[in-house]
């Protein structure tokens, strides 16, 4: 489905986001497991996964010491969506939350995995 920027403005203005702040971690839990749409199944015969809540990506990259393009550019982010994250206006879809949240918990590892290996040239 897509949505024009006027409708997604009208769905988040139309968001109660005191009553979001004011939730406890076992009502966003619950309704995050209630959520058919929040639910990633990996494998049927394991427990199915929550796509994580969007994090703050504003004070995830200041904490990393990063403006908006070094940020961008070092997790492979285009920078206007890393500005609309910030501000507010778009929310990032499953696997970029996913991306998002590892590199709020493991910085490094993520730079590690995506830096080109150098090939050692032989003796």
């Amino acid at each position: 489905m897509t949505i024009t920027p006027e409708q997604a403005r009208k769905a988040l203005r139309s968001i109660d986001w005191k009553r979001i702040d004011a939730m406890t971690e076992e009502e966003i839990e619950r309704n995050a497991l209630s959520d058919p749409d929040s639910i990633v199944a990996f494998d049927e015969a394991t427990e199915p996964q929550l796509v994580p809540p969007m994090p703050d990506v504003a004070t995830l990259r200041r904490r990393l010491k990063l403006s908006q393009a070094a940020f961008a550019s070092r997790f492979g982010f285009n920078v206007a969506t890393v500005r609309n994250w910030e501000q507010g206006r778009v929310v990032a879809d499953g696997p970029a939350r996913v991306l998002l949240t590892v590199i709020a918990n493991e910085p490094q590892a993520v730079v590690r995995a995506l830096r080109p290996k150098l090939k050692k040239k032989a003796a």
